[in-house]
């Protein structure tokens, strides 16, 4: 279980960034301008990115001395594991009704008249996320236990907590969180068989990474050659 000072500082990291983000942020009519938006988001997430590598730098600089002995096996590793992540995610979507699948827009949503830099911005959040939320999910509230059966408890409660934390993603929509909370589950078992934070840290990263980070990329590359997308 959590013992000490800075895992309870940890645990607290996403859930604060999801009440400034979803509770003061509305206060200060912050999300009235969406670059004003955008850059407040973006920094409350690289806030919390750096506040997490500060409390478990020791446990990271300790994980990453194991994770490089086998360094070009374990990136081969993670690939095919990006690769079955995305498979597991259409296998569950394909599972739910396509109507249930459906997110309304949100009324305020004025992300599309944004330029490529800005959504290069915005990728940001996704890119960096993998740390503060695999630490928090698979490293304090699943690997801290070290009962079997607490264990598979936790697994499934990490889980559905990972989905949960995408609300936003999906402006409400609990069945489009579902895929979601089963690659928690995901993540969770990579970690556990690995006995390695930076396997489903690399895991989680690649797949926001090719998701996020890449398109946002390509859409700034193709801005500077004055190619647009509609």
């Amino acid at each position: 279980m959590v013992t000490n000072k800075k895992q309870w500082w940890g645990l607290l990291v996403i859930p604060l960034e999801l009440l400034i983000g979803n509770v003061l942020f509305p206060l200060l009519h912050v999300d009235k301008n969406p670059k004003i938006a955008l850059l407040a988001s973006t920094l409350l997430f690289l806030t919390g990115f750096l506040v997490m590598i500060y409390l478990f730098r020791d446990f990271l600089k300790a994980q990453w001395q194991l994770f490089r002995q086998k360094i070009f096996r374990r990136l081969l590793l993670s690939i095919l594991l990006v690769a079955g992540a995305f498979i597991l995610l259409q296998v569950v979507r394909n599972l739910i009704p396509s109507d249930l699948l459906q997110v309304r827009s949100s009324t305020n949503d004025s992300s599309k008249t944004l330029s490529s830099g800005w959504v290069l911005l915005a990728a940001v959040a996704p890119f960096l996320a993998p740390f503060a939320e695999e630490l928090t999910f698979r490293y304090l509230l699943l690997g801290s236990f070290s009962s079997k059966a607490l264990q598979v408890i936790m697994l499934f409660v990490q889980g559905i907590l990972f989905g949960l934390i995408h609300w936003n993603n999906f402006n409400g929509n609990i069945y489009a969180m579902v895929p979601y909370m089963v690659i928690g589950v995901y993540f969770g078992l990579i970690y556990l068989i690995s006995k390695n934070i930076w396997s489903s840290i690399m895991v989680h990263w690649m797949l926001n990474t090719m998701n996020s980070m890449l398109p946002a990329l390509l859409l700034l590359i193709l801005s500077l050659f004055g190619i647009t997308t509609s």
